[in-house]
């Protein structure tokens, strides 16, 4: 019964017609060949039977075309020390072969100058020839360079590269066959200048202010190159200092900018006169006592604080408001040219230290007057640095910090709402000016994070101890280039230097942010949570005042 079902058994794959290439064998005279030589091959395609097939078109290539390169007509040109295979494809078969390229003895000139100016372009190519004198132009090396601090090489073709000058020094060329290496040394130097340029952006400056300048530097064949190697000089000394391509005016007096670069000199004067401070009142606006003499002083030193980092104004208005009508507990009737602050004592929350923010609006939503409330039953607790951090603080509030960017026309300047668990500050200047935090390098979360919920302030773990985190801490509080940003993105005329040195905390630098929030309470100071005022009234162009609902819009009635 074994017996009989076996012989019974069929297959149900019938076999390949014999007209069919099951495998095709690549055949080559050798298993090796040198570099520079050619060899021939050949493909025979067979049956299941191993009867020979005629192929129909072959197409012929090589697994790596550096080392090999074959025809169309099954011709392979050694072109470098290496393994590689050779494969033909016809009539839904592939056969291959590996072939190994060997050395021969050889002779390469790597073609490139001695010397070159650090901005010319600089190709670099050979000449390679066998041991009798045969050109070998099949054979193409590797370029590469021994120091890539000062160049770096990109091919361009076979043979051939372009390389790229970093800066001035020497390095060596290198031609790569297999193990061999030829080299070349290349010396980079500065483009002899025909011309040097200092273009200062004014010739007056005031005391606190910066002024942009320009360096632009012309070599002999009238191209605009870098300007490498100038050293700047003022004389005399201790009235401007030069930082991040501006002049900062630190005293007053007239000074001589010069630029030298060897013997190429460029010259210009620059005056620092007396400071244009930008028009911020901080008043008394208590209507029920004269503020403590502690305060007064904190107002002013504060007020002094952002005159230097808000330089101008736009057009002020005329604002007449009766006591109550927006948070002012006295009346106000008078032209306000840059903006108004009135402070006062209040009764507020224990844990809260102040509130503050902007109370009238300019037409193009600027604030013009605000009011700041320090709580009466904590405010004399707090050192003089503590309290000008708080009020300095407020005032922020006052010029629109956390107040009026995401709220009418200044929504576009908030990614994420009330909700969002990752909302972020998306104003141009505060974005560049995050990546130039100390440590801002190897922050893991989006630039510019701001504190979940309101979105008034910087986000606590990566802005903690700034001016407009939302915590008081013991130490002083500085001032980021990024709220200066953030205050020029709103529309006001900054002073872009006006700011002090801050680096992003431990807490952001291992990992991303994290949505905790540091208490106030855990530091022992008054919190800043909850302490934002938002805006009430806006001027209209025509001096009507409009109520403004809580996302900035004015109300319908």
């Amino acid at each position: 019964m074994l017996a009989s079902c076996g012989k019974g058994a069929t297959d149900s794959t019938p076999p390949l017609p014999l007209t069919t290439v099951t495998r095709i064998e690549v055949q080559v005279a050798a298993d090796s060949v040198l570099v520079g030589d050619s060899l021939m091959a050949a493909a025979k395609g067979l049956n299941r039977a191993g009867a020979v097939i005629v192929l129909s078109a072959i197409t012929w290539s090589t697994t790596d075309s550096s080392i090999g390169a074959v025809s169309g007509g099954g011709v392979l040109r050694a072109r470098n020390i290496g393994t590689v295979t050779l494969d033909a494809l016809a009539d839904g078969a592939l056969g291959s072969r590996t072939v190994r390229v060997v050395p021969r003895p050889l002779r390469v000139r790597v073609v490139a100058p001695d010397t070159s100016q650090l901005v010319d372009e600089i190709q670099v190519s050979s000449e390679v020839q066998s041991a009798a004198g045969l050109p070998l132009p099949e054979v193409a090396p590797r370029f590469a360079v021994a120091d890539t601090n000062i160049a770096t090489v990109a091919p361009i073709g076979v043979g051939r590269a372009r390389v790229n000058g970093r800066q001035i020094g020497s390095t060596d060329l290198l031609a790569i066959i297999g193990r061999d290496t030829t080299r070349r040394r290349l010396t980079l130097r500065l483009t002899p200048l025909r011309s040097l340029a200092l273009q200062i952006e004014s010739r007056v400056v005031a005391v606190g202010d910066s002024v942009p300048f320009v360096l632009t530097a012309i070599d002999t064949g009238g191209r605009a190159i870098p300007s490498t190697g100038t050293i700047l000089a003022l004389e005399p000394v201790g009235t401007m200092l030069v930082r991040n391509g501006h002049m900062i005016a630190i005293g007053i007096g007239r000074v001589v900018v010069g630029a030298s670069n060897g013997a190429t000199i460029a010259r210009d004067t620059l005056t620092a006169q007396g400071t244009s401070e930008f028009p911020l009142d901080i008043v008394d606006g208590d209507g029920q006592r004269p503020l403590p003499l502690k305060v007064l002083l904190s107002m002013e030193r504060v007020a002094n604080k952002w005159r230097r980092v808000i330089r101008a104004a736009p057009a002020g208005d005329f604002v007449r408001l009766q006591v109550g009508e927006c948070r002012n507990a006295v009346s106000v009737s008078q032209f306000i040219t840059g903006v108004r602050v009135l402070v006062k004592l209040d009764s507020l929350p224990p844990r809260i230290g102040g509130q503050g923010g902007p109370c009238v609006l300019r037409p193009n939503g600027l604030p013009l007057l605000g009011t700041i409330s320090l709580n009466l039953f904590n405010y004399n607790l707090l050192s003089d640095q503590k309290l000008d951090d708080l009020l300095q603080h407020e005032v922020g509030h006052v010029l629109g910090l956390g107040t009026i960017w995401g709220r009418g026309s200044f929504a576009r300047l908030v990614d994420g709402d009330s909700s969002a668990t990752d909302p972020i500050f998306v104003g141009p200047s505060a974005l560049a000016a995050f990546t130039r935090l100390g440590r801002s390098t190897r922050f893991a979360g989006r630039r510019v994070p701001l504190q979940l919920g309101v979105l008034g302030h910087w986000r606590s773990d990566a802005f903690s101890g700034e001016l407009m985190s939302p915590s008081l801490i013991a130490t002083a509080q500085p001032t980021s280039s990024v709220t200066v940003a953030a205050l020029r993105d709103l529309g006001w005329v900054v002073e872009p230097e006006a700011y002090e040195e801050y680096a992003l905390p431990d807490a952001v630098i291992a990992g991303s942010v994290s949505s905790r929030s540091v208490s106030a309470r855990q530091l022992g100071s008054p919190s800043l949570d909850g302490d934002l005022l938002f805006p009430q009234l806006q001027i209209t162009t025509g001096g009507r005042k409009v109520r403004l609902d809580p996302t900035g819009k004015p109300r319908l009635r």
